[in-house]
């Protein structure tokens, strides 16, 4: 009796490795999340290893063979041609996959979010980009230059800006807010030195997680946490506006969001949508959240 044909799709961001098990006909059997993808200079096999142990655990839980017939990858920092081709080399070599496909994170989402069609896609999660397919089928993207360059608007810019506040409330350089005293009890800190010292020891995924506290207090109306939100959504709007002003004079832009900022937090998501409609009149905001993985499952189907 032949085997039934499995189908492999992940999703290789900075943060963590989404990985879906499919059947032949694109239906999602289970998901795996496991440790960051995404792929940097000299580090292919790495990433390819860690891409490996989530596409495993995924398999296991979908009781299929640990093997794939199809993989598809979208990863990020995969728009490099040399580590694109370092990766999916990575990926064969493992011979546990019929057939390897790399890609780029925003090949995935634009695919999730519109199929064939164009549009713009805007992430926000511990970093945050735009990708778009044009009109005329031409690739475009704005931001996602990473932390210490960019990612405004994303979970890392937000709690950064947090740290900050609470940096100068503690120098006496500026008021005690709330989300200055939840963030020292979140972090069970006790003043600026151990701030000073938690922050240069932590991690980029660390200081992104202190988004939530920032936008639960922005939802109760704390003014320093809204200030805050009010500054990501502005970033990530400017995201969107600068790749619709590549479309035609007049034309619809079709426009998705995703990433788990955006995905979790609805009042992020509605400041943020609120800020694209003003700065980008024709944009058609669509309602459901980019599932990036999804599109690598539809990939992986016509391959």
């Amino acid at each position: 009796m032949t085997a039934p044909r499995t189908l492999i799709g992940v999703d290789a961001g900075a943060s963590h490795t989404t990985a879906a098990v499919a059947d032949a006909h694109g239906t999602v059997l289970v998901r795996a999340e496991g440790a960051p993808g995404a792929v940097r200079l000299g580090g292919a096999d790495g990433a390819a290893a860690r891409i490996v142990d989530t596409c495993r655990e995924a398999l296991v839980k979908a009781e299929r063979p640990v093997r794939g017939d199809v993989l598809v990858v979208g990863a990020a920092g995969a728009g490099r041609e040399t580590e694109r081709l370092a990766l999916q080399a990575a990926l064969e070599a493992t011979r546990l996959f019929g057939r390897v496909h790399v890609t780029t994170d925003g090949a995935i989402a634009l695919q999730a979010a519109f199929g064939d069609g164009h549009g713009i896609v805007l992430m926000a999660g511990t970093g945050s980009i735009a990708w778009a397919r044009l009109p005329d089928g031409e690739a475009a993207r704005a931001g996602g230059l990473g932390p210490a360059l960019g990612d405004p608007g994303s979970g890392y810019d937000l709690g950064r800006a947090a740290l900050r506040g609470a940096a100068l409330a503690l120098e006496g350089m500026a008021p005690r807010t709330r989300l200055a005293e939840a963030l020292l009890r979140r972090l069970r800190l006790t003043g600026l030195e151990d701030l000073v010292r938690w922050a240069g020891a932590a991690s980029v995924p660390a200081v992104a997680a202190l988004a939530a506290d920032v936008l639960e207090l922005a939802a109760e109306g704390d003014e320093a946490a809204g200030t805050i939100a009010d500054a990501g959504a502005d970033a990530l709007a400017r995201h969107v506006a600068a790749l619709a002003r590549r479309y035609p004079r007049g034309a619809a832009v079709p426009v998705a969001l995703g990433g788990g900022l955006l995905a979790r937090t609805e009042e992020y998501r509605r400041r943020v949508v609120v800020r694209i409609m003003a700065d980008t009149g024709a944009a058609e905001i669509r309602t459901a959240a980019v599932d990036a993985v999804l599109g690598a499952i539809h990939l992986a189907r016509s391959l």
